[in-house]
């Protein structure tokens, strides 16, 4: 746990390494939530552009080949989700036991952060 702690502490703080370490830990689930969000949020049609969240996991998986029309209106969440998870970091104590897996899944998957992220995309009409 002291574990959990010290990287939490490390990434709130901007420590760079730290942070590329999170984002990678991070990835797939911070990925698997903002696709559901998008489904009904994403601007551009899916035949005409291809989400730069697939691309994403594609280059994690190895792939290198990446079509021409992207479209970057997933990825813009995707680095909110990130900047607001390193916010919320310096509230991690892991008080009962509590992983930091399990407090950034709570995070992410928390309705309040859904709330923020409306806030974020359309304005202060959420």
């Amino acid at each position: 746990m002291n574990e959990d702690l010290h990287f939490a502490q490390k990434v709130s703080i901007g420590d760079t390494d730290t942070c590329e370490k999170f984002v990678d830990e991070y990835t797939d689930l911070v990925i698997s939530r903002v696709y559901s969000l998008m489904k009904t949020h994403c601007s551009q049609p899916a035949r005409d552009y291809i989400c730069t969240l697939l691309i994403i996991q594609r280059q994690r998986k190895g792939s290198s080949v990446f079509p021409v029309d992207q479209c970057d209106d997933c990825m813009e969440s995707y680095v909110w989700f990130f900047e607001f998870l390193k916010g919320k970091l310096k509230a991690y104590q892991g008080k009962n036991n509590c992983s930091l897996k399990t407090f950034v899944w709570s995070i992410v998957n928390s309705h309040s952060t859904y709330i923020e992220w409306l806030r974020w995309r359309y304005g202060r009409a959420y």
